[in-house]
């Protein structure tokens, strides 16, 4: 496991050649100075990047029109969703479907127990969310974004579920609170462990063939 980047990171977006990361540049007061940075796996650098490119990578190309409806572009979590349009959803629990001119064209929420997801991913027909306090998983219909499927709760499998990640039909969770990627069999709904860490894991994302993950300390290539 090799450090890319040690300090507080908020998230990672995959890129085609690398990532891009939003991260704690500094506190003033009560503020937080959020900068971010793109790792190229070709050069194997790690550059500064201008918050325009990070947006980009995480809203689309109508990012303008979707940061403008953020309270926190940072916090919000966003699908780019096959038919172009983009689905957004916010620390307290709104969701917005943008059309793909980023005209919003649905709004609701996600909310379950009144929590917000911590994050989102797609499947097929489905959106994926977790949520971190009630240990569970929920699957919700594209289509109306109604809940369909839950995983969790009373003998849950997961011990403070942060993000997710979905690659060919397993979803990896970061499973901050027993600090492991578990990986769920998105057919069969199973529930086995993947990699288990010294610290809490925040996220995990994949480029190319190189794995990335988010934990306490900062992000790690794998």
């Amino acid at each position: 496991m090799k450090p890319i980047f040690q300090g507080e990171a908020y998230d990672m977006i995959a890129q085609p050649n690398g990532i891009v990361f939003s991260y704690c540049h500094e506190v003033v007061g009560d503020k937080i100075n959020v900068h971010h940075k793109m790792l190229s796996i070709d050069s194997a650098r790690i550059s500064d990047v201008e918050k325009s490119i990070y947006q980009l990578a995480k809203f689309g190309s109508n990012y303008r029109s979707v940061v403008s409806c953020c309270d926190n572009y940072v916090t919000a979590r966003a699908l780019l969703l096959q038919n172009g349009k983009v689905f957004l959803s916010e620390q307290d629990g709104a969701a917005r479907l943008f059309d793909t001119d980023g005209t919003p064209i649905w709004t609701g929420t996600l909310s379950y127990r009144g929590k917000a997801p911590n994050d989102i991913v797609l499947h097929q027909n489905s959106v994926w969310a977790c949520y971190a306090e009630s240990n569970t998983l929920l699957r919700f219909q594209t289509a109306n974004f109604r809940e369909e499927l839950r995983i969790g709760g009373n003998r849950s499998p997961f011990q403070r579920p942060q993000s997710l990640y979905v690659y060919n039909d397993s979803a990896i969770v970061s499973n901050s609170g027993s600090n492991k990627l578990l990986r769920l069999d998105l057919n069969h709904y199973t529930v086995t462990d993947y990699l288990e860490f010294e610290e809490p894991v925040y996220g995990y994302t994949r480029s190319q063939d190189y794995e990335f993950v988010l934990l306490q300390s900062g992000i790690y290539v794998l």
